[in-house]
């Protein structure tokens, strides 16, 4: 070995070259993990920086736009011993998305070290149609990857059916097996939710790793994610693939570059190298069925589960003006976020005001909501609360059903009462005044007026005769239009659609500003749909697409004007999980904000027409 490194220090000096200027020798070169690749498949472009220089600042990339997205970058060091010197070497990994297919040039890539600019060679790369299965062993591969074949590293999807009913709830689930060491792994692509109401399913803890057999393999398997899909209408409907893209340990079985051919005593290093594998599921294909029209109950609001309605009441038994509770329990199975509020006939002695609503819904469907209402009888005698019904759609039976919980008998005593009721014994005080036992005893001295002054011609006087008829008119009126708010759940939720749309668009419009794209989007969803819902006085849940049609155009809205209106629903669908790139983020979301409040201005004005 000594007589080996002689012999480089002679040749190095009969160059005429300083040792110190041959170990700041700079090795550039750029290299891709692939030579083929199909269209939504990642690929890496390698930078390698190699010798006793460093990199003094990042590689400075070719523009790729014209046919490829960029994902992220990571950076791994290898070190080598050659005659008895130590070199290292630095390795830029940028991943991209290919999007357009062809024959496309990746030019050179320019990279400051070692005092000097530096360019690699340009590369080729051919971009298949998708689901093509790209050649593999590319130059470059065995430095930059691991060589693992389909069968060791592998996302499953699962459903649990491929035939759902419109709104029944299908859980997928995606699970990731392998036999191979995997540091951690991150979603790349969520699978986009067109034609689909999508709820995210958390796992209640860490991801349970458990260890299966597999044709005869033993794999190490996790759930990696669940979810909910609900269609929104009937047909066939595609739930596109997940990919991830997962750190896999592995050693390097590289030889040392030196002319005995000693292999590396560290394999690559003491603990290995982390390198990015991708990988993605499958596409699944299912056929959504429209629910049946034969024996559709009118109470149906489109939940596709189960339904169970209980009732009760605080106590059987009360005196006017004593306010008593009345609490409606609905649990069930489906996508109950969509359910409507259900309808209670109180009888006509009762001030009912307004109930509380309570939800403790399980992600993906099911759960309980309550809700509960504050009772004042005005009228003694004995009452009946009837039974409260709900319609649904039972996915197991094929059948509608409808749940109804039992009447509730209340006996009121004492005597019949006039004008606002004052609330006693053990009463709630939401309703009620507070009553004062102490008042304020007044001590300044009264104004003193003169003896012949002429009442009627004192503002005074007009004031106070005037204010109580003003006052009994306003609240007449505002009694009447309560109830009918109460009594015409249609003209009510008619009244508060479009009050309700601005309130969640300016939620969305604040979710935008703080760049949270994804709940902006479902923001929008919700505005649109809440908004037809409570103008055609049917549940989000329960409209289709040819339905919405139908029952608009049967109300004289013009075609475009509803077109326009699906066209926003479907533009949510797309942009729900497939955010717009960075660069077109604000003129996209920007657009879609404008297109729906004008949509919803629009569809305002033809249904008032």
């Amino acid at each position: 070995m000594v007589t080996v490194v002689g012999g480089i220090a002679a040749a190095i000096l009969a160059l005429g070259l300083p040792a110190s200027a041959a170990a700041q020798d700079v090795e550039i070169r750029a290299y891709l993990d692939r030579a083929e690749v199909a269209v939504d498949r990642q690929f890496v472009l390698n930078v390698e920086v190699s010798g006793g220089g460093r990199a003094e600042e990042d590689p400075l990339l070719p523009d790729l736009s014209d046919f490829a997205v960029y994902l992220g970058v990571g950076t791994r060091t290898s070190m080598q011993f050659v005659n008895g010197r130590t070199s290292t070497s630095l390795t830029y990994e940028y991943r991209f998305r290919a999007v357009a297919e062809g024959t496309h040039e990746v030019g050179p890539v320019r990279v400051r070290a070692g005092g000097e600019d530096h360019a690699t060679e340009p590369l080729a790369i051919r971009v298949t149609p998708a689901g093509t299965a790209p050649a593999r062993g590319a130059p470059g591969r065995a430095r930059g990857g691991p060589d693992l074949g389909p069968e060791d590293l592998f996302v499953e999807v699962s459903a649990s059916t491929r035939a759902p009913w419109v709104n029944e709830p299908v859980l997928v689930e995606y699970r990731l097996f392998t036999r191979v060491e995997v540091e951690s792994y991150g979603i790349t692509r969520l699978p986009a939710t067109t034609g689909f109401w999508a709820e995210e399913i958390a796992a209640a803890g860490p991801p349970r790793v458990e260890q299966i057999v597999r044709g005869g393999v033993q794999y190490a398997t996790t759930v990696i994610r669940r979810a909910a899909l609900f269609p929104t209408g009937a047909g066939p409907r595609t739930i596109e693939p997940l990919a991830i893209e997962a750190q896999v340990r592995v050693r390097s079985n590289r030889l040392f570059r030196d002319p005995f051919g000693f292999g590396d005593p560290f394999g690559g290093g003491l603990f290995g190298r982390s390198v990015p594998v991708p990988v993605e599921s499958e596409a699944i294909e299912i056929e959504a069925r429209p629910l049946p029209a034969a024996g559709r109950p009118d109470a149906f609001t489109g939940l596709v589960g189960s339904l169970d309605v209980t009732t009760l009441v605080d106590a059987a038994e009360g005196a006017t003006n004593e306010a008593m509770t009345f609490r409606l329990e609905v649990r069930g199975a489906g996508n109950l976020r969509t359910l409507a509020d259900p309808e209670v006939a109180f009888p006509p002695g009762f001030d009912v005001y307004p109930p509380e609503v309570s939800d403790e819904l399980e992600a993906g469907g099911g759960g309980v909501r309550r809700y509960e209402y504050v009772l004042v009888p005005r009228a003694p005698g004995s009452h009946t609360i009837p039974a409260v019904e709900l319609a649904y759609f039972d996915a197991a039976g094929a059948r509608y059903a409808i749940a109804a919980s039992n009447p509730i008998a209340i006996v009121v005593t004492g005597d019949a009462v006039a004008g606002d009721p004052v609330l006693i014994g053990g009463g709630r005080s939401r309703p009620a005044a507070a009553r004062r036992d102490i008042r304020f005893i007044r001590v300044a001295t009264s104004a003193f007026a003169p003896i012949d002054r002429q009442l009627f011609r004192s503002p005074v006087f007009w004031t106070v005769v005037l204010v109580p008829v003003f006052g009994l008119t306003g609240a007449l009126a505002l009694r009447r239009r309560r109830e009918r708010l109460e009594g015409n759940v249609a003209y009510a939720r008619r009244r508060r659609a479009s009050r309700l749309a601005r309130s969640r668009l300016a939620q969305a419009r604040g979710l935008r500003a703080r760049e949270q794209h994804q709940a902006f989007v479902a923001g929008i969803s919700q505005a649109l749909l809440g908004f037809l819902g409570d103008s055609l006085n049917v549940a989000e849940a329960g409209l289709v697409r040819d339905d919405i049609r139908q029952e608009l155009a049967a109300r004289g809205v013009a075609g475009d004007v509803v077109e326009r209106y699906l066209a926003c629903l479907d533009r949510c669908d797309q942009q729900r999980f497939a955010p717009p790139a960075a660069g077109e983020d604000d003129g996209e979301t920007a657009a879609l904000l404008e297109d729906a409040e004008q949509a919803m201005t629009a569809l305002g004005e033809a249904l008032r027409s």
